[in-house]
């Protein structure tokens, strides 16, 4: 019960949810029923606070869902910019394919966000 509350205020954008249960001790990297960790749900929804946080509690930045996605995948996909550099600058593998051979740079080419993509090449991004 606790770990879905925690994964839906990551979700929503729930800092101050985000945070007590994170000083409660739950465990950062806590998955539900289709892998998808908290950084990857926060990424995937623009939360960069909240990426922050969990990145500085030691979230698995690389983690991979059902599908083969990540945080950075999700972020890039949906143009959070600021989040894909964080991810970046935190050793994100920017070379990652999801179960179709999607990366994250084709994810940010073919939904037109360009600086995005021109991060991820400049990062290495194949």
């Amino acid at each position: 019960m606790n770990e879905e509350i925690f994964l839906d205020a990551a979700e929503n954008g729930d800092l101050e949810t985000v945070a007590k249960f994170l000083a409660e001790g739950i465990d950062v990297n806590t998955k539900d029923e289709h892998d998808r960790t908290a950084l990857l749900k926060a990424a995937k929804h623009g939360h960069k606070k909240i990426v922050e946080t969990l990145i500085n509690a030691g979230a698995e930045i690389d983690h991979r869902d059902n599908r083969g996605t990540t945080a950075l995948y999700w972020a890039s996909t949906n143009g959070f910019k600021e989040i894909v550099e964080l991810l970046i600058n935190n050793k994100s593998d920017v070379d990652v394919h999801d179960d179709r051979g999607w990366s994250a740079l084709d994810q940010a080419v073919a939904q037109n966000h360009k600086s995005v993509a021109s991060m991820l090449q400049e990062a290495g991004a194949h």
